[in-house]
């Protein structure tokens, strides 16, 4: 569970959301004190030259230009308050040399972009951010659109499960200056396939009923946490599927970031990322904390 920010690591290929992620990284870091590691990885030579045949100094000058963009990246960062800001440029699969560094970095938190480009292509989240998003051993921020300073409304997403708690305390550490606002989304059990066998509505809006209550029980022990006490958080639950329902509310909201839990705790496989933090990952109105 999160409980405080004292490394992060963001990852950029210098595409738009590439830099961003490293801008909303250092307004975190910033606000923290943290120590916040930028890394860029670059393909090796032989990668050019399956490519580019002949350009047997392409990787030298990528190099070059790489250096000059992440030391303005590095600039940018210590100047907004981001004093123990440093950058690294890496050679080798992305997904393997930005393993390796953040096994020896240890961040409390990722960030990346949503999108990437350049020669790797790895965009969409259908590479090496997807690769990040499905194995770190920590929260990861995506960010999916230009920093406009601190997160200011913050949409915590909770099924009311174990990572429940995990998902406010994150929301209330990396949106600290923002106000919070918990959801959750109900529904009578199987209610898509009740309604498709042609259930009785009045039988589908008995079990959802239910089923609020039971929820509304398990967010009033949420919140019932002492260490919560004095802390002005708003919540709601909301009927229908989550991946209808956040994204409205959060837009209603003008929330900059929805915080939701992934499946299965700690390092998870691809395939158990889940439908809801994958579908919010990519299509979120806002920046998404997977915690």
């Amino acid at each position: 569970m999160m409980s405080a920010i004292k490394r992060i690591h963001a990852a950029t290929d210098f595409s738009e959301l590439g830099n961003e992620a490293v801008r909303r990284a250092a307004i975190i870091a910033a606000r923290e004190d943290a120590e916040l590691l930028v890394t860029h990885a670059l393909p090796r030579q032989s990668a050019f030259d399956a490519v580019f045949a002949g350009e047997h100094d392409l990787q030298d000058r990528m190099r070059a230009l790489a250096e000059e963009n992440l030391a303005a990246q590095i600039k940018a960062a210590q100047s907004c308050g981001a004093t123990r800001a440093r950058g690294e440029i890496l050679t080798g699969s992305a997904r393997r040399v930005l393993a390796e560094t953040s096994d020896i970095f240890r961040p409390d938190l990722w960030v990346i972009g949503a999108h990437g480009s350049g020669l790797l292509q790895q965009f969409l989240l259908g590479g090496t951010a997807a690769h990040i998003l499905n194995k770190a051993s920590c929260p990861v921020l995506v960010t999916r659109r230009a920093v406009e300073g601190d997160y200011r409304r913050a949409l915590a997403a909770v099924d009311l499960g174990p990572r429940s708690e995990a998902v406010l305390r994150a929301a209330l550490i990396v949106a600290k200056h923002a106000g919070v606002k918990l959801l959750h989304a109900y529904a009578a059990p199987f209610e898509a396939k009740l309604r498709n066998k042609r259930f009785p509505e009045t039988e589908i809006k008995r079990l959802a009923e239910r089923e609020f209550l039971v929820a509304q029980r398990n967010l009033d022990a949420l919140l019932a946490d002492p260490e919560l006490v004095g802390i002005d958080i708003e919540s709601e639950l909301s009927h229908g599927k989550p991946n209808t329902v956040v994204p409205d509310a959060a837009r209603a909201l003008g929330a900059d970031v929805i915080v939701v839990g992934r499946h299965g705790g700690g390092r998870i496989r691809e395939s158990l990322i889940g439908s809801v933090p994958r579908f919010l990952a990519y299509y979120a109105p806002c920046d998404v904390l997977v915690v």
